[in-house]
């Protein structure tokens, strides 16, 4: 009784691992000095309208930095993070070395969920963070 119980959870585990429909296949986020460059590769987009990336400073609460339309068919998709390390919106300065990403995935219906979270330390080198400060003070 105790196998067939075993046997049977397997079972169960195994089709729910592929009920579950798969979206991103891949997503890294890298620092290259000057900015930090955001990637993914989805293996599904079936009803997905869109994907929102999100990014946290300093493991703070994640807010929007961009929206991506789905194409709809297996694609790779790349955003160039320049706002790291200058600011996070119109009065918040983002100040910190450790960024982490997420991916808002929006179905057609409305509903949503989300990807795995990426982190990258960002150590901005010092021509770049001293040329940000002065274009931000004539913004």
């Amino acid at each position: 009784m105790k196998k067939l119980f075993q046997i049977f959870l397997f079972i169960a585990a195994v089709g729910i691992a592929f009920a579950v429909e798969t979206y991103i296949e891949t997503f890294t986020a890298t620092s290259d000095g000057k900015d930090i460059v955001v990637e993914f590769k989805t293996l599904n987009e079936k009803n997905v309208l869109l994907f929102e990336l999100e990014r946290a400073v300093n493991n703070n609460s994640f807010k929007k930095i961009t929206t991506l339309n789905a194409k709809g068919f297996p694609s790779y998709y790349k955003y160039v993070d320049q706002e790291a390390f200058l600011k996070d919106s119109e009065n918040d300065k983002v100040v910190g070395n450790s960024y982490s990403y997420r991916i808002k995935i929006v179905f057609k219906d409305g509903t949503s969920s989300y990807s795995n979270t990426v982190n990258v330390e960002h150590k901005v080198n010092g021509f770049y963070r001293s040329w940000g400060m002065i274009k931000e003070m004539f913004r």
